[in-house]
């Protein structure tokens, strides 16, 4: 358009977002774009802005300040707004007036940001109007473009290889979608299997997409037609058909209208300008103010707000001072922690040089160690890893043997070990001899170098282990199975987008000059601070410091949730190619003895290669142990070739959850030939049905010879008990017939019971409560075949029914909608769904102010029923009645007039019926407590006893016995040979009560064997004093260990969890925990945890039975003294008896 046709008076609308900027420049008078732009801001906002806002100005020379109007919207439109006199516009609604305008049929908007995702429902009124429902994310930036910035970095893709990406027909992934910390966690584990990057970002997108749908949209119902808007979903096809993919069977499910034969790309569609939306509202939105709003004040402030303005800004944001006091105590500090360069040993031509190597197979690099037979290092060798973890072990170690005979001296190979995540599949492939866990490794290498260490703490690539240690032994560890906040990788990647090498990391940070107070924590969050504060013109040196900073914080408050270091010891060991940061060091250092002024800190002295050298000590001890070595040798693994194949062809079919495999082919140079085949379970390791059938009864001996209590539960809870039929039949004469209507409908309702069908979720307080309501039903002469439960929790339920949540709560009471959703969907629907609300729960307990149920749980049914009424009456569109009574089975008198209230309304039954029914109820919970689970729980515990062994209790809610949500952690704990107990089946027989409780009762720290008020006061909430109990229970009983689970989000087990802790560690009591599990289970890191549990109970073990050992051999001793004085002190009696008969002395004489 040439400038005699402008327009006299423009409108620039500017949308500033976190990672890029928007521009549209319109006409007023009839809303058209004379000119946009779309930028990446690099985080430098105004400077963008002040980029855009000269290019404007000299687009249209014509057009003055005073002909020139602004208004401005995005997240970081606020700050900007002043400075060059606009009006800020927010983003919801510039949105929806573009939409309602432009686009005045459309029904739903979706828009993905780079750190907000935002979803907009227009609903029809009562009044034939449109009533809009806007949604928006709240501090966190799961679901959203930086997410896909993250990984898509992380797989390698170019812009074009990433737009140019397929959706359907491409295998689908586990990926957690609520946070992009979760969603790298499992990214990194399937890129571990061979994932390919297309199906990588397909299951990110999938993720992204359900993840959005099931939260964002509080339950309503998209409506078409459906716009996609923002970078991600205009410029990624691969996106948009998720959306299109996943929000027609939304549709198809729900029975929404919609035209016949629907074409998804006419319902769902990424308009023109899409990216530009915001802009544009924002526009719109000015050309309804006054003229005299909103005039451009020319680029005068904001350039002198880039200049000079932010250092005022700065300082009211808060700030630290530099890393180090002083130039002197920096360089003191440097040449304390400066570690030296080691020099390895030289070697003479022609000498046989004997080594035990360990190799660390890691996530982003591959470590090798050389030692001698005293674990002495004498050769290493490191590469970045390339993905495939035989390839990287080749290089490796051909780079370590090149290292020896370079010198003329020939390597021969004692034993090897592996360590990290690619230890297994090593240790089949080339003979190793060991595959240690990375926590057992990096404790091998610490306690190797030095004496009586408290805590070791490895900063790795992608993870962070801190190992607590008691005489030597491991007492706990915490590693973050979820989050990498502040790991190595994070350092790394900061440090390469400001274009340093992380090398030159800790020079950079040391030279800056205060620096930014990071939040600690979450990596996406802490990505955020970082944008913002280089929009306050932090700059790169000081923004890595404050990384710095923080670091510690992450690992101590944030990880391993301990402010009190000094209860944890003395001497700290800090480990992990991490540590070789001094930055990180610095702060690390300064953090911990701020906590604990006499501690003595050190950086292990091979702190990168601390994993492989662990390895490799445990590899020394094991051959040295047998005598000889499986390594198949140099020649041979140099010379192996191998293919990897991950696709149909090797899929697992021996159960229903049809698993990928990796199968790897290897070929030794001497011609031999051999499959290795990586699996998610051991049945999947082999391929003939007849191996299989082999390792099944195998694990199945062990599942018997180590019962898991828990499953018991799971599955007992919803057994039928049997009772009997207290229902009487009733013949009603003519009488009632004819003149008592009442009467006739409160038997229709009688009528009802033989054949109605009752569904209910196998869901939270149902894994305690569920032999009441079984047995109640069947009691009062509901068929047992009609009483249904929803299936055990599984990933299929969860995606399929959790789309109508409104709130993002804790996942066993999201999970809920999806088991009623299951129920509802089935083929074989019932005609009531039964939810009850557990107002208060049972418990054997004794001293507590009340037995009150969890106030989500109490209130998910009801929940539950608003979503699937929120939109219509799903229940009354299927024919199924909804039942939820509030029952206080706390107090039994109470309970059963709710229960006749409730179920004599509906069903017709008596007040004798239902007390009755009521009095079997209870005595079915009884024996399904004293019967299954504690009485033969009690066999297991005296077996353990009399064998000196341990058994695990699970610390945790009674529906995490569900296994869907313990991630079948237990039943790993099992495999390894630990029976497992649940809270409920923990014997309270009186001579066990007196056993491990009686010392307390004696003393008076508590009233009753039952009680807590020793250590919760005030307790009222049943599940938690359970917990609490358990735990008394544990740290009192020689043969058990505690494992504590709790879920993301739970507000009751928050408050309790150091409370569980102190119990059971004063007692030196082995403890282990898995917080803030949700709905995505990060194999690896279970793996890893479990793994790590099990190596260090059986030291544990080991000691117990040295301990018992020495205890026997001493009451021998004892026993044989006290035989030898009881001897000589009768042969001393006989003499002297002797001497006393004159007869018998004159015969002896």
């Amino acid at each position: 358009m040439s400038e005699k046709q402008l327009p006299d008076e423009v409108i620039v609308g500017l949308d500033v977002g976190s990672t890029t900027v928007k521009a549209v420049v319109m006409d007023p008078a009839n809303n058209d774009i004379l000119w946009s732009d779309y930028q990446r801001h690099e985080t430098k906002q105004p400077e963008k802005v002040l980029e855009f806002m000269k290019t404007i100005t000299a687009a249209f020379p014509n057009h003055p300040k005073e002909k020139m109007r602004v208004f401005i919207t995005g997240s970081g439109g606020t700050s900007i707004a002043p400075l060059i006199g606009a009006k800020f516009v927010q983003e919801v609604n510039a949105v929806s007036l573009a939409v309602e305008i432009f686009y005045p049929t459309a029904g739903s908007v979706i828009e993905l940001g780079g750190q907000d995702a935002k979803i907009i429902i227009w609903k029809e009124d009562p009044n034939g109007g449109k009533r809009k429902i806007p949604s928006m994310n709240d501090k966190c930036a799961g679901g959203t473009g930086a997410v896909i910035d993250k990984i898509n970095n992380k797989v390698k893709l170019s812009i074009d290889e990433l737009v140019g990406l397929d959706y359907h027909g491409v295998k689908l992934h586990p990926v957690a979608g609520k946070c992009g910390v979760f969603a790298e966690t499992d990214i990194n584990g399937l890129q571990k299997q061979g994932v390919p990057p297309s199906e990588l970002m397909a299951s990110l997108f999938e993720a992204i997409v359900q993840q959005n749908l099931s939260v964002l949209t509080r339950g309503n119902t998209l409506r078409p037609v459906c716009l996609l808007l923002g970078g991600p979903n205009t410029f990624i096809p691969a996106m948009q058909d998720a959306w299109r993919h996943n929000i027609m069977k939304v549709w198809e499910e729900r029975k929404f209208p919609l035209p016949e034969n629907p074409n998804p790309h006419e319902l769902i569609v990424v308009p023109d300008n899409a990216q530009y939306f915001a802009a544009i509202g924002a526009v719109l939105y000015g050309k309804g103010e006054d003229a005299h709003i909103a005039r451009f004040a020319g680029i005068e402030a904001l350039a002198e707000f880039v200049n000079t303005g932010r250092d005022t800004m700065r300082a009211a944001g808060g700030a630290a001072k530099s890393l180090s006091k002083s130039p002197e105590e920096l360089e003191e500090f440097r040449a304390e922690y400066t570690i030296p360069k080691h020099e390895f040993p030289e070697f003479k031509p022609g000498e046989i040089v004997e080594g035990w190597i360990g190799i660390d197979g890691g996530s982003t690099s591959t470590k090798a160690v050389l030692l001698d037979e005293n674990g002495k290092l004498i050769g290493a060798y490191y590469d970045l890893s390339k993905g495939n973890p035989i390839e990287d072990t080749k290089v490796v170690m051909a780079g370590l043997r090149d290292s020896i005979e370079s010198q003329g001296a020939t390597l021969k190979i004692m034993g090897v070990g592996t360590t990290g995540y690619a230890k297994d599949i090593l240790k089949d492939t080339i003979g190793a001899d060991v595959a240690l866990v990375e926590t057992v490794a990096h404790t091998q290498a610490a306690l190797h170098f030095y004496d009586e260490v408290d805590v070791i703490v490895d900063v790795g690539g992608q993870d962070i282990k801190v190992i607590m240690l008691k005489n030597g032994r491991v007492a706990d560890f915490k590693l973050n199975t979820q989050c990498s906040a502040g790991n190595g990788y994070f350092l790394q990647s900061t440090s390469s987008r400001f274009g340093h090498p992380i090398e030159n990391f800790a020079d950079i940070a040391f030279k800056a000059k205060g620096l930014p107070v990071f939040s600690y924590g979450c990596a996406v969050f802490m990505e955020s601070d970082i944008v913002n504060f280089q929009q306050l013109g932090w700059s790169a040196d000081q923004i890595m410091a404050g990384l710095a900073h923080v670091l510690p914080k992450n690992i101590w408050l944030y990880v391993v949730q301990e402010p009190n270091l000094a209860k944890l010891g003395r001497k700290f060991v800090l480990q992990g190619g991490t540590q070789r940061n001094l930055a990180a060091v610095k702060a690390q250092v300064d953090f911990i003895k701020a906590k604990v002024p006499d501690a003595e800190v050190i950086v292990h002295k091979f702190c990168g290669e601390s994993g492989a050298i662990g390895c490799g000590i445990e590899a020394i001890r094991v051959t040295k142990r047998s005598g000889h070595t499986h390594f198949i040798g140099m020649d041979a693994l140099l010379g192996l070739g191998f293919e990897s194949k991950r696709d149909e062809s090797t899929r697992c079919y021996f159960c229903k959850n049809k698993c990928l495999r990796t199968f790897i082919d290897t070929k030794t140079p001497a011609g031999d030939e051999r499959r290795f085949i990586i699996a998610t379970c051991e049945k999947g390791t082999v391929e003939d049905v007849a191996k299989m059938r082999e390792i099944k009864g195998k694990l199945d001996d062990k599942k018997k010879n180590f019962p898991n209590f828990v499953d018991v539960s799971a599955k007992k809870c919803f057994a039928s008990y049997s009772p009997e039929v207290v229902l009487k039949e009733s013949k009603p004469g003519l009488l009632t017939k004819i003149r008592l209507p009442r009467v006739k409908a409160q038997l229709e309702k009688r009528e009802r019971i033989k054949d109605i069908k009752i569904g209910m979720p196998r869901a939270l307080n149902m894994y305690s409560t569920g032999p009441f309501w079984s047995t109640y039903l069947e009691a009062i002469g509901v068929s047992p075949k009609n009483i249904m439960w929803s299936e055990f929790t599984n990933e299929e339920l969860y995606k399929k029914g959790s789309r109508r949540g409104s709130i993002d709560q804790c996942f066993p009471a999201k999970v809920s909608l999806a088991h009623v959703h299951d129920l509802i969907f089935r083929k074989k629907t019932p005609d009531v769904i039964l939810f009850p609300i557990p107002n208060t729960l049972q418990t054997d307990l004794t001293h507590m102010l009340d037995s009150c149920s969890c106030p989500t749980v109490t209130a998910t049914p009801e929940v539950v029923k608003a979503a699937f009424t929120k939109e219509g009456d799903i229940f009354a569109e299927y024919g199924i009645e909804y039942w939820d009574p509030v029952v206080d089975m706390y107090r039994p008198q109470l309970a059963e007039k709710q229960m006749h209230k409730y179920f004599g309304e509906r069903l017709g039954i008596s007040k004798e019926e239902n007390a009755a029914a009521i009095k079997q109820a209870f005595a079915a919970l009884e024996t399904y407590k004293e019967e299954l689970l504690r009485k033969p729980a009690r066999e297991v515990l005296n077996q353990l006893k009399k064998d000196n062994k341990l058994g695990v209790v699970l610390l945790a809610r009674p529906y995490h016995n569900d296994p869907g949500l313990n991630h079948e952690i237990v039943e790993e704990l099992q495999m390894m040979g630990y029976p497992i107990f649940s809270l409920d089946s923990l014997p309270i027989d009186e001579d066990i009560l007196e056993e491990v409780f009686a010392a307390d009762v004696k003393v008076g720290r508590i009233p009753h064997a039952m009680a807590i008020n020793d250590v919760w006061k005030n307790a009222y909430s049943t599940n938690s004093a359970q917990k609490l109990w358990a735990a008394k229970y544990v740290a009192r009983h020689p043969n058990l260990i505690g494992l504590d689970l709790s879920s993301f989000k739970c507000g009751h087990d928050a408050p309790i969890y150091s409370a569980v802790e102190e119990i059971v560690t004063e007692s030196l009591t082995p403890y282990f925990t898995f917080h803030d599990i949700d709905e995505n289970k990060p194999t690896g890191a279970i793996k890893i945890r479990t793994e790590t549990i099990d190596y260090f109970l059986k030291r544990y073990i080991e000691d117990m039975q040295d301990k018992k050992k020495k205890q026997l051999e001493l009451q021998a001793k004892l026993e044989a003294k006290k035989q030898e004085i009881l001897a000589r002190q009768n042969k001393t009696s006989d003499e002297e008896q002797d001497k006393s008969d004159p007869a018998l002395a004159s015969v002896s004489s």
